[in-house]
């Protein structure tokens, strides 16, 4: 039997084995493997490699792992991001995507606003923002004082190419100005500020004035100074509001703020800028937070308002002369008692203002500034004048001022003394109507603040707000609470209350919701100053469930100091268990009322135990400390009394309050687009 090649076969190779034709013309016998392993040939240089040698990029040293492919993540991200790509018509239009994180910035919800961005546009709908989405959060962050999420904000926005706007720095300097921590405001803002330079950007006159505010919020008042000088260079024209913006940033200076924002006065008066209603509300809220200065600081500024008065009001035919040689004043010297001050004012008619700053002051009054730091007397003698009688203490706010007549301040250290500097209640009004100024409630809110500490002076107030028929707020009848309180006059403290309530009835019936009156938890927070019981305590506790308001640990930290103080057991045991029942946690200065009062009854205990008497006192004391270890267990103070990061808040869900009303997000209609065939025109010629 003789064997016949075949197109697969050959004598000198068993069957199963394949023929291939070389390039040459030669047939090449491979020996053919199973298909379970893996393929292996061999060169002519006895090199051995897996897979067909014929098959492009498989010469090489490296095995070839079978069945396994390796992909680059991000194709795999790229893939996914392809396949998942929601529809055109799922997806919403940046103004639908504002409003939304507009209901939630309205509502106090940062954390959910941040999610329509970082989570709804970004990763659900895959829309690109744009700068106006950006400049809404940064500004939602700057108003609760959230800097660092709202530069990350500002960071991420340049990633996406996008521009920032005149805004988008307003709201960056507002989130330093509003930080928990001024020395991190200030770095930020310092930080932006040579950013802008760098970069060339030239701010608006928002701009200037929001830094203005920023850096004196932060306690930088030099730069907010100098950045109004550099507006003077750059010819913008200063007007009322950057005044404003300067008053505000005067009352970070508790020491000398009052003396800045008089020279800040002075200089918007001399450029013929006419103040507004919120000029007037900073210098109250200067008048009542800061100080005048030392003694140099009050020749500046007496030396710095005769400059800027008129020359026609300033008619002194003599020069002025000073007696330095007399210790005390003689019997010609003139003191002009305000009705509303103690401030003393001496009369001269023979120096010149320039000559009376520069008095230098005698051993006797030095020693008495060393003993009173913060009262100011600076005393002048006079030649023999004529007595003045019918004179008080000029308002320095006035644009005509008669200081030939003044020659100093004496013991001005009081917040009454201080408001008599600029007039009073009377000229104070009176200079508001000169300016043609409509006083609003929020005046007389902070001049209560600042009056005479009597009834008499709060009754004023009271009829000068109902001759302008204004209506007082909730805030208004609030502080008038506290002042009462704080004279320990608690029964006209309720008796503001029961006006609260009728007043209410009575303003129900007004169709503008705006003016009706609704107590608070401010106000329940004020009359807590003056429940003295346990009776008063359970009272104004039950009276705040009836009205559906939560009690907060500083209202019971305020009917504590009550107990405390009076050594009443029952009442601070009550308050406890009523912050074990909300399940609130103390802070510092609730524990520290407790633990100063559990200090000074052990005193009191030591000194009963050496006499060996066994008092009431010493019984009582023993259950309520008993239950004081046992609330301490309960209550758990090591973590209640941790510092918490004031920005954590904003970084979890809002939670659910007693007082705040659930609301709802209004979702934008999705709409469709239609499309519309395009039909040419086509023009029929007859």
């Amino acid at each position: 039997m003789t064997y016949k090649p075949g197109l697969n076969s050959h004598p000198h190779f068993p069957r199963g084995d394949t023929q291939r034709k070389s390039m040459d013309g030669a047939f090449a016998y491979v020996k053919k493997e199973p298909t379970s392993a893996t393929k292996t040939f061999k060169t002519e240089n006895n090199v051995t490699y897996l897979e067909d040698p014929d098959t492009f990029g498989t010469i090489s040293k490296i095995p070839i792992i079978k069945d396994k492919v390796i992909e680059d993540e991000g194709d795999i991200q790229e893939e996914n991001f392809q396949s998942s790509r929601p529809l055109k018509s799922q997806q919403l239009t940046i103004k639908q995507y504002s409003d939304i994180i507009k209901q939630y910035v309205q509502n106090k919800r940062i954390k959910e606003a941040l999610d329509v961005l970082e989570v709804r546009m970004l990763k659900e709908d895959r829309v690109k923002p744009e700068n106006y989405i950006y400049n809404i959060l940064i500004g939602a962050c700057a108003e609760v004082g959230y800097t660092k999420r709202a530069f990350k904000l500002y960071n991420d926005m340049k990633k996406r190419a996008l521009k920032p706007t005149g805004d988008t720095y307003t709201c960056l300097f507002e989130a330093c100005m509003n930080s928990p921590w001024k020395e991190n405001g200030l770095k930020y803002a310092r930080n932006l500020r040579n950013l802008m330079i760098e970069k060339g950007i030239e701010p608006n006159l928002t701009n200037y004035n929001v830094m203005i505010k920023a850096f004196g919020r932060c306690g930088d008042l030099p730069m907010a100074f100098k950045i109004v000088d550099e507006m003077i260079s750059k010819k913008i024209k200063i007007r009322v509001h950057t005044f404003n913006h300067l008053l505000h940033a005067c009352i970070t200076d508790k020491e000398s703020g009052l003396r800045h924002a008089l020279i800040v006065w002075r200089k918007m008066l001399t450029l013929r800028e006419k103040p507004n209603i919120y000029s007037f509300n900073l210098i109250l809220k200067c008048v009542k937070e800061c100080n005048l200065g030392c003694k140099e600081d009050i020749q500046e500024l007496i030396n710095i308002i005769q400059a800027t008065i008129p020359q026609a009001n300033n008619k002194s035919n003599k020069p002025l002369h000073i007696d330095s040689s007399k210790e005390k004043p003689s019997k010609d010297e003139i003191k002009l008692l305000s009705p509303s001050s103690d401030i003393k004012l001496q009369n001269t008619y023979d120096q010149s203002a320039n000559e009376l700053l520069s008095i230098p002051l005698n051993e006797e009054q030095d020693n008495t500034r060393q003993t009173k730091e913060n009262s100011i007397t600076l005393r002048f003698v006079t030649q023999n004048t004529p007595s003045i009688t019918n004179q008080s203490v000029p308002n320095l706010l006035s644009q005509t001022l008669q200081l030939e007549q003044v020659y100093g301040l004496q013991e001005v250290n009081t917040v009454q003394d201080k408001f008599a500097i600029v007039g009073g209640q009377d000229d104070f009004l009176e200079q508001m109507a000169f300016y043609s100024v409509k006083p609003d409630i929020k005046i007389f809110t902070q001049m209560l603040e600042v009056i005479e500490n009597n009834i008499e002076a709060e009754n004023k107030v009271l009829c000068t707000i109902k001759s302008m028929k204004l209506l007082p707020d909730i805030e208004f009848y609030n502080m008038l609470i506290k002042k009462r309180c704080l004279r320990l006059h608690y029964d006209n403290a309720f008796a503001v209350k029961e006006i609260i309530e009728k007043e209410s009835k009575r303003r129900n019936r007004l169709p503008n919701k705006k003016h009706r009156l609704k107590v608070n938890i401010m106000t329940y927070g004020i009359l807590a100053m003056a429940c003295k019981t346990k009776e008063d305590g359970e009272k104004l506790l039950n009276e705040m469930k009836e009205k559906q308001l939560k009690v907060n640990i500083q209202i019971l930290g305020t009917l504590l100091r009550h107990g405390t103080a009076n050594f009443k057991f029952g009442y601070i045991l009550y308050v406890m268990d009523i912050v074990k029942q909300e399940n609130l946690k103390p802070n510092d200065i609730f524990m520290k009322h407790i633990e100063l009062f559990n200090e000074k009854c052990e005193v009191i205990v030591k000194k009963y135990k050496q006499k060996q008497n066994n008092s009431v006192f010493v019984s009582a004391y023993n259950g309520f400390s008993k239950s004081y270890s046992k609330w301490l267990t309960e209550v758990n103070i090591e973590d209640t009394l941790k510092i918490e990061d004031p920005w954590k808040q904003f970084q979890e869900p809002h939670p659910e309050t007693v007082q705040r009303e659930t609301f709802k997000i209004d979702e934008p209609k999705k709409f469709y687009k239609r499309n519309r065939k395009f039909v040419p025109l086509i023009v029929k010629v007859n």
